[in-house]
């Protein structure tokens, strides 16, 4: 470990997926006074109109974008890239300390890695982060929600579209308080959020597809009042709270 942080070499590496670039403004100022980030990466599926925030924040920084595309919905392509790059870049000197910026608690084991074999590796996330990974980091830095609030809190509505304030109607499942509350937290200014994105989210928290309707999550929100669903042209999906009524 290098002490003077004017040669420690930074590689900074973002779960894109997980956070708001507009958190980035807080973690900038730590990283620089950690030691100088030769490296700066930024990982996610940016074709995705849920990432649209990143790409306009990506083309005003130079932080590198790394592009991941998953070969199945719901998989954790962005964790397991970021993952084989930091251990790279560790193992094979081209860094001295890792800054990850995540609150998802899959790094642990990169992070416990990291303390055992003598490596820093310094956390970012918001209050949500799981204590276990806190610990494991050299340090971690807790950034403001309310960050995070100022891109979330007003999904944008369609003309004459009324937004949905409680759980659909013709919705089935015991979580749609906690899968709307996430659909609030991830959307990015347009209001969309990936369902790759979302479904790995609520898997996370125990929260599958098959109890409430579906076999996967498009077909829960297509079958729900209250949601717009969009596919791009690589088929990849995402929805945003519109609140109008639909068709049965």
């Amino acid at each position: 470990m290098i002490q003077d942080a004017e040669k420690r070499r930074i590689a900074l590496l973002v779960d894109a997926e997980n956070i708001q670039p507009s958190l980035m403004r807080e973690v900038l100022p730590h990283v620089f006074k950690l030691g100088r980030p030769i490296i700066q990466l930024s990982y996610g599926d940016f074709t995705n109109p849920a990432a649209k925030p990143w790409v306009e924040f990506l083309r005003q920084n130079v932080i590198e974008a790394r592009q991941v595309t998953p070969s199945q919905a719901g998989k954790n392509a962005a964790d397991i890239a970021l993952v084989v790059d930091a251990m790279r870049f560790l193992l094979t000197g081209k860094c001295d300390a890792l800054c990850i910026v995540s609150s998802d608690r899959d790094f642990i084991a990169l992070t416990s890695f990291c303390r055992a074999e003598g490596f820093d590796a310094y956390g970012f996330g918001t209050e949500k982060t799981d204590q276990k990974y806190r610990q494991t980091c050299a340090k971690f830095f807790e950034v403001k929600a309310e960050a995070e609030q100022v891109v979330t809190a007003a999904v944008p509505q369609p003309p004459q579209a009324k937004a949905i304030v409680s759980v659909p109607t013709n919705a089935t499942g015991p979580n749609w308080p906690a899968i709307l509350q996430e659909i609030g937290r991830l959307a990015g200014k347009e209001g969309w959020v990936s369902l790759q994105t979302l479904g790995c989210t609520l898997g996370k928290r125990g929260i599958g597809a098959s109890e409430h309707g579906g076999s996967n999550w498009g077909q829960v929100f297509s079958r729900c009042d209250g949601f717009e669903v969009a596919k791009d042209n690589t088929g990849r999906r995402s929805i945003r709270i519109f609140g109008a009524a639909k068709a049965a």
